[in-house]
Order: C-alpha cells, then structure tokens, then sequence
C-alpha cells in the first residue's frame, strides 16, 4: 500500500485488513445504535510499525509506513441511525495533513473505509452497551467479543471490550497467519487499541507488526484537534489606483497544530489583483505572509483562505481602492497670465532700448586706432 492511499486513513492499516473466516456469534443484541455525537473525536498514536521481507515489494504492498504519522484522529460527523459518519484526519511528519470522509454502519458493520483492497468493514466505533460474547454486529456472522473488563483508560476506570482471534490468509502469492487484538471502550464505541501481526508460512518472507492505541478523546477527556486560525492586520485596506495596498496575514495555531498551511486569495469582483510575500507557512518558520493587493477605482472583499490539509479556515478584508489623484498641469505658453507678463517685459525692454541707443549722437565723429584724426570744423 502506497504513501497515498494511507492518507485516507493513516490509522486503519490494520483494521481494513481484517477479511477473515465467520466467527459465529454466541447470542445477538436487540438493538445495535451508536452512543457517539456530532464532534466527539478520539486520537491515535502509531506504538509500532515494522514489516520485514526478504521481497522489497511485500513491504511495499503492505504499506508499512505508520511512523512518518505525527497526528490521528477519528471525529464524528453526523449520526443517522445505525450510520456514522466520520472525518479521519492524518498530519505527517513533514507538515502535510490529509483527511478523509468515512461511513460505518454499527448494526452492519458495513463500511466504505479502506486500507488494503482486501475488504471493507467497521472496526472504528460499535453499538452502545456491548459485552462479553455479544457479536461486533447485528449480523450471523459478526465475530464475538471475548471479554469485558474494567481498566485505567487515558486516566479515568473504562469498560473494555476485547475481541482477538487469529485466522490464515493468502496475499501475492503466499500464505500467512494473523493475529488480531482489539479493544472497544465499552459506552462509546470507540476503538480503543489494536495489533495486528502477519506472519508469512516461510521463514523471512514477511513479518508485520502493526499497533495503534488511543492517545486522547473529548468524551471523557479534554482533547482538542488541533486546528488554526487567520487575523489579518490592518482588517481594512485604503489604496490609491495602481498603487499597492497591503495587510499582514498571521496564522495562529491552535491545540498543538503542526501542519502546512497554504495560501490562496478570491476577490469578490474582478478589477483587483493580489499576491503573497509567502504562499506557504510551515510550522516552525515564520506564520505571517503580507498580502499585497492593487487594481481599479472600487471597492472589494478579499477572502484569504487557508488550508491546513484537512482544516480550512478564511479571513475577509476589505480593499477601498481610490482614483489617483490628478497631478497639477504645467501651465501653457500661450496662457493669458503668460501673455500679460511678456507684454509688460516687452514694454519695459523697448523703453531700455530706446534709453540706450535712441539717445542723440556727439557731435564729432573718432577715426579707427592708427590715423590721426582732425577736428572738423562747423561751417
């Protein structure tokens, strides 16, 4: 099973694994309904994942590829009936988060969650109130639970319904046999632990050990998914035509949250572009982008929308984009002010001139440098 289908359900590789011969059960139970609600959720740990194969591809195929899981989590959706309907949320190691939508019947154990392609049944959550030698399933063929027991669940005294078997099994090629053990918290529903182990009928060929355990819930507990947020600084934007206008986008994150969050933007009208100082914010870097928007007279909401993988969250800022202001024009050489000015100048350079050379001549005229001169004489 490859990296991309364990993004689905990054917790059920072994759960959907489990095609395995009828258990009959000991007695039925009247009524088979869900005890959990809408937001109640229950988080997952991967406690080990080794597959060892003397086939490179065997390994491969199992997709054992637990431990790059940094978060897992199963939240209710909504519940009609015998039908639950969950969001399974992954976050791996390198900061990216998938989530995927599931369906499960408590009454049926049908399903459509899978991890390998070998089937698909319900071993997240069960009925309300079962015990010991009660079937999983309304059905004649449900497995039956062995026993029920009080332990220390996650600091509070729990009902506990196990359920273990083992059963052969081929896949590629190869015979194997595995060994399932499960664990119910008995009031909700809630898988509590599993193990799986597979162990191929030659030496070497495969050996696979899977276990997941509960790590935390908000139904007798005080978990939170981990989740984020987005402000945005100033909440409003003014700009002028063409000119950028800008608003610091921060991401707060919430309950432990360590994914990726990518960036988009969605203006409520063409006329207005935007971009980001960074598109992408990573945990452990810096959680805040500068978005920078400019375009045509008018006014606009710019949604920013973050997505974390298998959360979105958005944030809405207006942009009050005005007309430029208009540059004062040099004035016209045949403007009228102009026109008077250069009439007066005129006037006072003619009287200069007629001052200057207008005046009366002397009366004796100077003979150029070199020859003497003669007074001429007035007849």
């Amino acid at each position: 099973m490859h990296r991309s289908n364990l993004s689905n359900v990054v917790f059920c590789i072994a759960l959907a694994a489990l095609v395995f011969s009828p258990i009959l059960s000991a007695r039925a139970v009247t009524v088979y309904l869900p005890a959990v609600m809408p937001g109640q959720f229950v988080q997952y740990n991967v406690l080990k994942d080794s597959c060892r194969s003397s086939i490179l591809q065997v390994c491969q195929s199992f997709g054992s590829s637990l431990n790059d899981t940094a978060y897992a989590a199963a939240e209710v959706v909504g519940v009609s009936g015998p039908s639950v309907t969950l969001q399974l949320i992954s976050i791996f190691k390198n900061g990216t988060g998938t989530h995927a939508g599931g369906l499960v019947n408590v009454a049926t154990g049908a399903s459509n969650i899978t991890a390998f392609t070998t089937g698909t049944m319900d071993y997240f959550v069960l009925a309300e109130g079962l015990q010991a030698t009660n079937p999983i399933w309304d059905t004649s063929l449900a497995p039956t639970l062995n026993s029920t027991l009080n332990q220390l669940v996650l600091g509070s005294q729990r009902n506990v319904n196990f359920l273990n078997y083992s059963l052969p099994g081929s896949y590629l090629g190869f015979s194997y046999l595995q060994s399932i053990h499960l664990a119910f918290d008995q009031s909700s529903g809630f898988l509590t632990y599993v193990n799986s182990s597979v162990t191929s009928s030659i030496p070497g060929l495969l050996e696979l050990d899977v276990a997941i355990s509960m790590v935390d819930n908000n139904v007798w507990g005080n978990a939170h998914i981990p989740d984020f947020d987005l402000g945005a600084v100033p909440t409003s934007v003014n700009s002028a035509a063409n000119t950028f206008g800008n608003s610091t986008i921060t991401l707060h994150r919430l309950y432990g949250f360590t994914a990726t969050v990518k960036l988009s933007a969605r203006s409520s009208a063409s006329g207005i572009s935007c971009s980001f100082s960074a598109n992408s914010l990573q945990n452990g870097s810096s959680d805040s982008s500068i978005l920078s928007c400019r375009g045509s007279p008018g006014t606009y909401t710019v949604r920013v929308e973050g997505n974390g993988g298998y959360s979105v969250h958005n944030t809405s800022i207006p942009f009050t984009v005005s007309a430029a202001p208009m540059s004062p024009e040099p004035a016209s050489i045949f403007s009228m002010p102009l026109v008077y000015g250069g009439i007066a100048v005129a006037a006072v350079v003619a009287v200069l001139v007629s001052i200057l050379f207008l005046r009366r001549k002397p009366s004796w005229a100077v003979v150029s440098s070199g020859v003497a001169s003669t007074p001429v004489t007035q007849a």
